[in-house]
């Protein structure tokens, strides 16, 4: 039983050994393999369309689809150039668009210009009262309010109006003093001795001098003299002209000095206090102007003016007061209102563009700038303020340039993939940097017509505006499907050169990969300028 089991035993360790020797001969093949494949892109490569990941050193099949594999380029293929100063992991790639796809991706041609830049800022705020308008009404003496002449909150009065009549015993006694002042000074009339008449005359000054600071009107001293009575009561006026905003007394009660028994505002001004962000409030100057909105009256702009910048930022709001001064001469803004605030700061002038012209990824910000012929150039841009639906352009880009405004996503995405596929380096080395002046008529076609998957020919007829053909050019014709990832299938491209047969007429065959839908882009060069070019699409069979 045991010998069995040692049997059993022996053969299974046997079988692992032979299963660890065959995975490792297996990762030496595909190593070498490997090392092989990375050693071919010194000569020839060839690869499958839909899946880019085989690459062979010769024609041949895809082991994976059964798709003809293509010859990818003879010597190791550079990656498309990236902007100046972009990380290497996102290159981009010269594209060219002809005008049905860019009207169908909504791609308008906008031209950059110059012109004052101003930062609009919004804000809400609320109606205050003027702190200069306001007025107190306080007692300087003690004493009991024996009439109220104004006797609700709200109401309207003018300055000097009566407000309060106040009975003191201290205002009596003083009247007192004032009338025995008064009598003394009459009977040192007869005195022979100027220094007592003097004395009297400064009782009598110093009991009125205290009347006067009790507020206890001169005409009122007057009647005291005159009738030799005092009846200890001040009648309070008014000092300022606007509206009852507090008060705290009713008639009999007793009131202390210092208290206060009316608050007046003057309403013919007020403020509005608006809260700004953090970030706008460096563009907020004292003295700028304002267009102030209520809810009240809808469509009726009020101007104002800042007249103060708080030195602190509100804790719980994030934000900064900003003090506007408005006119109020119909009092129509109360106290208390919401306003709606927007104020214009000036910040010179620059180039702008349309936001939705520029692609910002929050670690780089780019533009597609329009060089002719449907081509467009990927150029990154360094950008300052941004002022409603424009953002400035600090470096970059040019007044007069032309660029492209609207689906930048799209444009981008359509660059990127360019740039990863194999052969378009060498077009976007050849984007032109301005539009040809000899305009060229460029005639495109295959044959068969239409072609089929595989090897085909393309023919391309040139002819200058003259009508005469051209027959020192250099032709290249690139096709491109885009990727379609519903299907898992990847970008795919390729090119041939034609060269020129006589009469204008210039010939070469290329590869079709797969059938359906393909763009062609034909590009004319001349000793290494461009002349022209042509987007197209055949469809294959």
């Amino acid at each position: 039983m045991h010998s069995r089991t040692r049997i059993i035993a022996a053969v299974a360790a046997i079988l692992v050994l032979v299963v660890a020797l065959l995975a490792v001969g297996y990762r030496s093949y595909r190593g070498d393999d490997h090392a092989a494949h990375t050693q071919v892109g010194l000569s020839e490569v060839w690869t499958c369309p839909m899946h880019p990941e085989i690459r062979e050193p010769g024609p041949g099949q895809c082991p994976i689809c059964g798709m003809d594999l293509e010859l990818v380029t003879d010597e190791p293929a550079a990656p498309a150039p990236a902007i100046a100063g972009e990380p290497a992991d996102t290159p981009r790639a010269p594209i060219q668009l002809d005008a049905r796809r860019r009207q169908m991706l909504g791609v308008r041609l906008v031209t950059v210009d110059t012109g004052p830049i101003e930062r609009h800022i919004r804000a809400v705020g609320v109606v205050r009262y003027d702190e200069t308008r306001l007025s107190e009404v306080n007692l300087k003496l003690d004493g009991w309010i024996s009439k109220l002449h104004v006797n609700s909150t709200g109401q309207a009065i003018r300055r000097g109006q009566p407000l309060l009549d106040l009975y003191s015993p201290e205002l009596v006694a003083t009247g007192q003093e004032y009338l025995l002042a008064l009598s003394t000074r009459e009977a040192m009339q007869t005195s022979q001795i100027s220094d007592a008449r003097a004395q009297a005359d400064r009782l009598v000054e110093s009991a009125r001098q205290r009347l006067l600071l009790w507020d206890l009107p001169a005409e009122s001293i007057e009647q005291i003299a005159r009738t030799g009575k005092s009846d200890g009561t001040v009648t309070l006026r008014s000092p300022a002209t606007g509206i009852v905003i507090e008060k705290p007394v009713v008639q009999g009660m007793r009131a202390a000095a210092g208290q206060t028994l009316y608050r007046i505002a003057d309403l013919s001004r007020v403020w509005v206090e608006a809260e700004v962000f953090e970030s706008d409030a460096p563009f907020v100057r004292t003295g700028a102007s304002a267009t102030v909105t209520l809810d009240a009256w809808p469509g009726e702009r009020l101007t104002g003016r800042v007249v103060y910048i708080y030195p602190f930022v509100e804790e719980a709001t994030r934000a900064i007061r900003v003090r506007l001064e408005l006119p109020n001469p119909n009092q129509r803004l109360k106290p208390g209102m919401f306003a709606n605030v927007e104020l214009t700061a000036s910040l010179g002038s620059g180039v702008t563009i349309p936001t939705e012209a520029l692609l910002d990824s929050g670690r780089e910000r780019v533009v597609f700038v329009s060089e002719g012929d449907g081509y467009f150039e990927p150029r990154r841009v360094q950008t300052g303020h941004r002022v409603g639906d424009r953002v400035q352009i600090i470096d970059g880009l040019a007044a007069g340039e032309t660029i492209a405004s609207g689906a930048a996503f799209f444009l981008d995405s359509e660059s990127q993939l360019r740039a990863a596929a194999g052969g378009w380096g060498a077009e976007a080395a050849e984007a032109p940097s301005a539009v040809a002046a000899e305009a060229l008529t460029i005639a495109f076609r295959t044959v068969p017509d239409p072609p089929r998957s595989g090897e085909a020919t393309f023919e391309v007829d040139l002819t200058d505006p003259a009508g005469q053909p051209i027959t020192d050019a250099q032709v290249r014709v690139m096709l491109y499907m885009p990727a379609m990832p519903s299907m898992n299938m990847p970008a795919m491209s390729s090119e041939a050169t034609l060269v020129h047969t006589g009469g204008g007429t210039y010939r070469g065959t290329g590869r079709i990969s797969m059938s359906g839908r393909w763009d062609v882009t034909v590009t004319v060069t001349r000793n290494g300028a461009r002349l022209g070019s042509r987007q197209t699409t055949l469809v294959a069979r």
